[in-house]
């Protein structure tokens, strides 16, 4: 540790005259010439937001050169005019990986023949904005015009849009044969991960200026939750003053109004952005139960025993000190509460298609599912809260044109309360069931995370983009863990207190080699240390990670990539609680969870079709030790990650993405993934003494979140005024069985959105409406049989919502 610290000391030194830069900034770099490829110097370049809003200006130099920096990645236009020229503007996509370029030949305003000429490398801009790995935009506008809007879950938003994305039973997202591991970057600063196994949604997009979903190619700023990184802008205040307020109403009685709002003051220095949301709903979970045995065939349709509430508040302050510094502050809070569904008759929760009586006792279903009624009783009311409250400061200092320097502290808190009916969990479910060995649990337990995150940024030339920084954070978990086993007996309490740490420092370089070729190469050193009673552990890791994106013609892109990657477990520990409920005197199987360490290798395409389409294929294979899923604790949502002691994910993805005119635009995403593990290398406190449920060594088993295919399809028809949204999902199934060995049914669904805004000026001004049509075709399928939390997990059937909102 002494090492390390002495490492960080040099490192934060290093920040006087190094270079690096903050994961939302990039940079637009271009060429302003004449249609006879000669520089034009002293050209006005502006850039422009996709709001029209005049950003920056700059000229060009000797040579024709010019450059914007730093740029927070996003869709910007460029604005460019010269004496004796036509004047032009042409649109350019910033990513948060490389500069963005764009080149542009001005054609003489004394030439009445020629029309101006955009120079082709606008049309390269689309192959330019792909990363060397693999990554999906999604812009505000892209999530108000989808089915749900921005009332729509994030789990749901990327399982509809983004290739290689499964949504599990919960809220859960499962990208590339990975069991969450999702690192959220909220305005260039990593979230800390929320409690494990949690229902609630970690960002909400109604506060989504904004995103990136990359999910492969991942660079070396980014580390510790490297399934996919969500890479996020957040909304600002405007200029002008301006808000929404909306309200919404649909399907099982769901009622959610909301509101937000932002401005500057007259300066323009200070800006503000507030949002508010409160949401009921009686199907809370997304996973409920039939009513009874009867309605069995329409899993999904019933809701019983799920009400849910949340609600969740959103501050983002900016004050611009001067032309070299900016404050941010962001505030974020959310507390969402759900009943835990029951049954209310006796309900066989394995198989949801026998059309034969239900059998007595311990049966085996169709897909090879071999138990009874053995989950939530009648009557029984448990319930969970889950709470999120974080807050970051992020100071932002300009040196020069080139040099910039980013340093955020965070705080973060995470809390859970499962309660339990403990009477009707004890007496009920034993009334049930003659054999079974009933348990009531409780739990509330908090995490604080602490932690500093800094970047400093230089831009040498056109050539160059060397990134570096380092993010420290502490973690502390408290509170109490009670099992009960009998109402004659007392509940018995375990409460050990976790104390993690993690670092890292990175170094990286986008170097343009030469105008086709980009090499991304980079060095990551990540260590943890974790701490609780009896016990303490550390791993750390170094993670060379290069990319190469050739450029072969103007409108066709390769790219290779190598990473090391490192994943360690969350800091959570349940350890305790699986060995109380397997039996097992506290703490005699060993702490033994240890950080996935990957080898990770992709190669891909991007490939430009006309002016306005991206074909995309992309294949991934990764090799991983260590490699970590989840397990749930008896029938909670609680989930502890255990390690196979290896495993395996492949995949490839296909995408299709582009704008047929001004009006329509569509996209076309399919993906085909494998992962599996072998043995248990870590974790084996969360199965009974005896081994039972441990995969065997040296037998390759599916992961439980695979669907080996996977396709998401959409098309969007917008003018002014009006807009319309057609999308569908196709999945072959998630696995099922104790051994995975099973897939369930594939299943396809549909939604639809039309919208309309009121701009004429009459008492509807100002006005927006919108009706969402959710599954069309009532398609209730089953998302997971006998798998985790609560037996079996259905996807709504068909579902309403209108939303009315009103411009302030």
């Amino acid at each position: 540790m002494r090492k390390f610290s002495n490492l960080l000391t040099g490192f934060i030194f290093f920040f006087s005259s190094a270079i690096a830069w903050a994961g939302v900034d990039s940079s637009v770099v271009g060429t302003v010439t004449d249609s006879d490829v000669i520089a034009v110097s002293g050209a006005q370049v502006q850039l422009v937001s996709a709001t029209g809003q005049m950003l920056r200006e700059s000229a060009s130099e000797m040579a024709g050169n010019f450059s914007f920096f730093p740029v927070s990645f996003g869709s910007y236009q460029i604005h460019i005019q010269a004496q004796g020229y036509n004047s032009t503007t042409v649109t350019v996509n910033v990513g948060s990986d490389s500069a963005a370029r764009v080149d542009v030949q001005l054609v003489r305003a004394s030439d009445p023949v020629k029309e101006y000429v955009v120079n082709v490398k606008e049309k390269r801009n689309l192959v330019q904005a792909t990363s060397s790995g693999s990554k999906t935009d999604i812009s505000k506008d892209d999530i108000k015009t989808r089915p749900g809007g921005e009332n729509i879950s994030l789990p749901k938003l990327l399982a509809s849009t983004t290739p290689g994305v499964v949504q599990g039973p919960f809220g859960q997202m499962f990208i590339r044969g990975n069991h969450a591991n999702i690192q959220y970057q909220i305005d260039g600063v990593q979230l800390p991960d929320s409690m494990a196994g949690t229902f609630g949604d970690s960002f909400s997009p109604r506060n989504i200026d904004h995103m990136e979903v990359i999910t492969g190619g991942i660079s070396a700023e980014y580390g510790e939750r490297l399934s996919a990184v969500m890479n996020i802008v957040t909304k600002s205040g405007p200029e002008t003053p301006e808000g929404e307020a909306q309200i919404s109403y649909g399907s099982y009685g769901t009622l959610n109004p909301q509101a937000n709002y932002g401005g500057s003051d007259s300066s323009g220095r200070f800006r503000y952005y507030v949002a508010a949301n409160y949401l009921q709903t009686s199907r809370g979970l997304d996973t409920p139960e039939p009513l009874n045995y009867d309605n069995q065939s329409r899993g999904g349709v019933d809701a019983v025993h799920d009400l849910g509430t949340a609600n969740d508040q959103f501050v983002r302050l900016d004050y611009v000190f001067d032309n070299y510094n900016k404050y941010t502050v962001n505030l974020y809070n959310s507390i969402r509460f759900y009943q835990i569904p029951n049954f209310t008759s006796n309900f066989y929760p394995l198989d949801p298609y026998f059309s034969v009586n239900p059998p007595s006792g311990a049966y085996t279903d169709q897909f090879g599912n071999v138990g009874a009624n053995s989950w939530t009783p009648p009557s029984t009311d448990n319930s969970q809260t889950e709470t999120n409250s974080y807050i970051e400061l992020v100071w932002k200092h300009t040196f020069s044109e080139s040099a910039f320097l980013q340093v955020a502290p965070y705080y973060k808190r995470s809390g859970i309360q499962f309660s339990s009916d403990t009477v009707n969990d004890l007496n009920a479910y034993a009334t049930a069931n003659a054999n079974a060995n009933p348990s009531a649990i409780n739990m509330n337990r908090t995490v604080d995370n602490y932690g500093l995150k800094a970047d400093y940024t230089l831009r040498i030339g056109e050539s160059h983009l060397v990134k570096s920084g380092f993010q420290a954070q502490q973690s502390n978990g408290a509170g109490n863990f009670s099992l009960q086993t009998s109402l004659t007996q007392p509940p018995t309490f375990y409460g050990t207190p976790d104390h993690g740490t993690i670092e890292a420092v990175y170094l990286q370089d986008s170097y343009a080699v030469f105008k086709p070729l980009t090499l991304n190469y980079g060095l990551r050193f990540s260590a943890t240390q974790f701490n609780s009673v009896g016990l303490s552990t550390q791993d750390s890791l170094i993670q060379p990670r290069i990319g190469l994106e050739y450029l072969a013609t103007d409108s066709t892109k390769l790219h290779v990539f190598y990473g090391k990657l490192f994943q360690p477990a969350p800091f959570e520990d349940l350890r305790e609680a699986f060995q109380a409920v397997n039996g097992q005197s506290a703490l005699v199987t060993p702490y033994d969870l240890k950080a996935e360490k990957d080898d990770f290798y992709e190669v891909g395409v991007a490939q430009q079709l006309g002016a306005a389409h991206l074909v995309k294929v992309n294949y991934y294979y990764k090799d991983a030790t260590n490699m970590l899923d989840d397990t749930q604790l008896l029938n909670t949502s609680m989930a502890q990650p255990y390690n196979f002691e290896h495993g395996f994910a492949q995949g490839v993805e296909f995408s299709v993405s582009g704008n047929l005119d001004s009006h329509w635009a569509e996209f076309f995403n399919y993906a085909y993934e494998d992962a599996r593990g072998e043995g248990i290398a870590g974790g084996s406190f969360a199965f009974t003494n005896s081994g039972a449920g441990q995969p065997p060594l040296g037998t390759y088993l599916f992961l439980d979140h695979v669907q080996l295919n996977t396709a998401n399809a959409g098309l969007t028809y917008k003018t002014d005024s009006f807009w319309t949204t057609v999308q569908s999902l196709y999945g072959s199934g998630l696995r099922t069985r104790s051994d995975n060995g099973g897939a369930l049914p594939g299943h396809a669904t549909f939604d639809l959105t039309f919208g309309y805004s009121f701009h004429e000026t009459s008492w509807c001004s100002k006005w927006h409406a919108s009706l969402d049509l959710m599954n069309i075709l009532n398609n209730a399928y089953p998302v997971t049989i006998a798998n985790g939390f609560n037996g079996n997990h259905y996807a709504p059937g068909f579902e309403w919502f209108l939303h009315l909102a009103k411009d302030l």
